[in-house]
């Protein structure tokens, strides 16, 4: 049974386009400057068709996976150990707060330069896009833990190995989780601008070339499947974060 919510979420999303299209075929918006629905549409078709779509997005997949990756491996447990142990936490918290405001896109040029033009650097900006939510999600859950579970796991005889893999790790996943699927959101914004400017392909890179060629109908055609991956994607680890939370408290809706 489809729920309400899911019902709401279609209807706005159809007003919203159908808006758009009302506005294109009226003539209060330039079809040249922003092509309506149809026009997005059937360039999203032929790109599909010929297959240079799916070329594109696979790069774009691939890069925003190896860089989320690789910040998973150093984000989350450097926050768990942050969160467990102050010492490194007063170590660590200072460049992490000294580095986080910085946008990806001031370290384009930073990660040409150490990276050429090509995945490496597409790499690197995804993982500083993500690399910060997963730390801060990890730091904040072991933080906020209840520490009644930490002293009844001691007096039980948990090892530190055994309460960072029982108690620490399972307390902190209502917090982590969403985290990483809000990582996920800044790793795949962090990968198209990569591809704007420092790769030879990608979805990013299709929008760029479209644009230099005035193909803009193709612009917006790479505008919507990166919406649609992107909401995909959240929608899939949102799922997976209620399978592995759901012991924990939600809200309902």
């Amino acid at each position: 049974m489809i729920s309400k919510t899911k019902v709401r979420n279609v209807i706005g999303l159809a007003a919203a386009v159908g808006l758009w299209q009302l506005m294109a075929k009226g003539g209060f918006v330039n079809d040249f400057m922003l092509p309506s629905p149809a026009e997005a549409v059937q360039a999203l078709i032929e790109l599909a068709s010929d297959g240079s779509l799916w070329e594109h997005l696979i790069e774009s997949l691939k890069r925003v996976g190896m860089g989320y990756l690789i910040a998973a491996c150093v984000g989350l447990p450097l926050g768990f150990v942050c969160g467990v142990w102050k010492p490194a936490a007063d170590l660590v918290r200072p460049v992490i707060e000294a580095l986080r405001p910085i946008p990806p896109l001031a370290w384009v040029p930073i990660a040409i330069l150490w990276f050429g033009l090509g995945d490496a650097s597409a790499y690197f900006l995804v993982f500083l896009g993500c690399v910060f939510p997963m730390f801060f999600g990890a730091y904040t859950a072991v933080r906020s833990l209840d520490m009644n579970l930490v002293n009844a796991a001691k007096c039980l005889g948990a090892s530190r190995w055994m309460l960072m893999r029982d108690v620490f790790i399972p307390a902190s996943l209502p917090i982590v989780m969403p985290n990483l699927r809000l990582a996920l959101g800044w790793g795949w914004m962090c990968v198209v601008t990569a591809e704007l400017i420092a790769a030879q392909s990608g979805l990013g890179y299709l929008i760029q070339q479209s644009r230099q060629v005035f193909q803009i109908q193709n612009v917006v055609a790479g505008m919507a499947t990166i919406g649609m991956v992107g909401y995909l994607m959240s929608a899939s680890l949102e799922r997976l974060e209620r399978r592995i939370n759901a012991w924990a408290p939600s809200e309902r809706h």
